[in-house]
């Protein structure tokens, strides 16, 4: 038994090793430091929280090299950022390319780097789900929940599976409950919308919706499925739904050809490939139905 518990220590210690050798620490923060992932030459991946400014980031590699940063974009919507490194001499991570391995249940650690030592969490998959998208706005094209205890260090480092590849970016900032592994898939799209633009676009309709009861009698006429819509509390005059005719009391009932229940739904359409195209909308207006076509625009970026 002691023998087995020291094969598996090792192991585990060795699959650490391994997967620190992609992974610089970050510093962008006071008190903690944060990690990265080396994803392609010169770019590193991290969690976009933990970048509490924009210039003066340095990070740290595994061979003590100390070298500045450049924020190239971010992505609080999935809590992502990217950075350029220039002259870091490190491999990149290398990626899990079987999808089969992403299971709940599935082993894995969470590996970082802080100034002066990787750091590790040792876990399982908890949870995986379909699409879905944050409370910060983005999405994720698969959710992926992890039960372990993450060194704040860890954030935005690598998440490997048994092989010690790539799974995903940990981060605990998009959910109250658990740790999230960004997929790779995910990843990958946010970064190089990052290198091409240096943001991720998002689509917007620019009104103010919350939840209203539809009245049964009103569900029959309209052969709407589900009791609750959405009413408009404001709408802006130049927006996408106030120039296509949108007005304050109006309930959107479907958007896109889904009904809409919650305001997670509309989030759910305005996606970044949403921008610029024309979306089908049904509305309730006086207790009668009205047929629109919404051009979604890109939401304003701060600033």
């Amino acid at each position: 038994m002691a023998n087995s518990l020291i094969a598996l220590s090792e192991q585990i210690a060795s699959t650490v090793e391994q997967a620190a050798q992609s992974i610089v620490a970050v510093h962008a923060r006071s008190r903690f430091d944060s990690s990265g992932v080396h994803w392609s030459s010169e770019i590193v991946v991290t969690a976009d929280h933990t970048l509490r400014r924009d210039e003066g980031i340095r990070v740290t590699a595994q061979d003590g090299s100390n070298l500045p940063a450049e924020v190239v974009g971010r992505d609080p919507g999935t809590d992502l950022a990217v950075l350029r490194v220039k002259g870091l001499g490190i491999p990149v991570a290398q990626r899990e390319e079987n999808p089969a391995t992403i299971t709940p249940g599935g082993v894995v650690l969470a590996v970082g780097r802080s100034k002066d030592s990787a750091v590790a969490a040792f876990g399982v998959i908890s949870n995986i789900s379909g699409p879905s998208q944050t409370w910060r706005g983005g999405r994720l094209d698969q959710v992926v929940r992890l039960d372990l205890s993450l060194h704040p260090a860890g954030a935005g480092g690598a998440v490997v599976g048994a092989s010690g590849k790539l799974l995903g970016v940990a981060t605990p900032a998009l959910s109250r409950v658990s740790v999230f592994a960004v997929p790779l898939s995910t990843v990958a799209r946010v970064t190089e919308s990052l290198l091409a633009d240096g943001r991720v676009p998002r689509g917007y309709l620019g009104v103010g919706l919350q939840p209203i009861a539809i009245p049964e009698h009103l569900r029959s006429k309209l052969n709407f499925a589900g009791s609750t819509g959405l009413i408009a509390i404001t709408v802006e005059n130049d927006g996408p739904a106030g120039r296509a005719g949108m007005s304050i009391g109006d309930v959107l009932l479907e958007f896109g050809g889904r009904p809409m229940h919650r305001t997670e739904n509309v989030q759910e359409v305005l996606s970044s490939e949403s921008v610029g195209k024309k979306i089908a909308a049904r509305i309730l207006r006086g207790g009668n139905p009205v047929e629109m076509e919404i051009t979604i625009a890109e939401r304003p970026r701060r600033g």
